[in-house]
């Protein structure tokens, strides 16, 4: 089964669309559909807007005009939308055609941005994001960057979060972070369609589990895909700085991880190495909880 479907969050940011840009190699390697989506507030949340403290009969007229404005707004971002995808020859289409191939279509919604991106991201193969961008040590609070975590614990489905200035073409060399964890066998089973397609193919695992390695290279084997072992360093570095630092030593194009596979309350008290990588990940990553 390949990878058929592929969602995008626009929110207007570049790094957004440079995330509509690596769906587009993604489409054209599988001849996915691509639906990019646009979430727009409720002007009739008071708490949002502020509109709570106006009078009742101003507070319906400046919610009609914050809507004609969202909806002006998508409109500029669909024309975009489809200038980009004229410039990458991926055609608009709003269902399936015989012909298979890469296609793509725009969707707008007013509502909450966690809510929507997860409604439309559990009948996605995948969900292209743009790494969020950091503020004082700190993921930045913004509704997309925010939502990143809501798709990866809601949805269970693989996040390919690409990172600032990256440049979008197709990759032959990936490296798999591995801790025998119910996650990462999420995420090597939801990205086989990839690995079988590599030409080199690392796993990354810290000396604790060099001896249990081996099953999972037979698995791979099985699925006719090679793959090479490489220790991590975990004494000195955090685990997620390690996978950083080996992945770039081995010259490796993208990572894939299963994502918050210690209990949630530990990744919020002390990081963990999912919250890293969204922070400081140079290299595609694909995450899968």
């Amino acid at each position: 089964m390949g990878i058929k479907t592929i969602l995008v969050p626009i929110d207007g940011s570049k790094n957004s669309f440079a995330a509509l840009e690596r769906a587009f190699v993604v489409a054209n390697r599988f001849g996915s559909h691509i639906k990019a989506l646009h979430v727009m507030l409720p002007p009739t949340d008071g708490t949002a807007t502020g509109f709570y403290n106006l009078p009742a009969n101003l507070r319906k007229s400046a919610e009609s005009e914050a809507e004609k404005a969202a909806i002006q707004k998508a409109e500029e971002l669909q024309e975009q939308f489809e200038t980009y995808c004229s410039d990458h020859n991926i055609p608009i289409s709003k269902r399936p055609t015989r012909q298979g191939g890469p296609s793509a279509v725009w969707k707008q919604e007013f509502g909450y941005v966690d809510d929507v991106l997860i409604h439309h991201g559990l009948v996605s193969d995948v969900i292209a994001v743009s790494r969020p961008t950091i503020r004082k040590g700190t993921l930045r609070r913004e509704p997309l960057g925010r939502a990143i975590e809501a798709i990866l614990l809601r949805t269970g489905r693989p996040v390919l979060i690409n990172p600032p200035k990256s440049v979008a073409k197709k990759y032959t060399r990936v490296a798999i972070g591995w801790n025998d964890s119910i996650e990462c066998s999420r995420a090597l089973a939801m990205t086989m369609p990839w690995l079988v397609e590599m030409d080199e193919i690392t796993v990354l695992i810290t000396k604790d589990r060099e001896s249990s390695v081996k099953t999972l290279i037979e698995y791979l084997a099985w699925h006719n895909v090679k793959a090479d072992i490489a220790l991590l360093d975990d004494k000195g570095e955090w685990v997620g700085e390690a996978l950083l630092n080996v992945s770039n030593e081995i010259d490796a194009e993208f990572l894939i991880v299963g994502g918050f596979s210690h209990t949630r309350a530990r990744e919020v008290l002390f990081g963990g190495v999912t919250r890293h990588l969204l922070m400081n990940s140079n290299i595609v990553t694909i995450m899968v909880h």
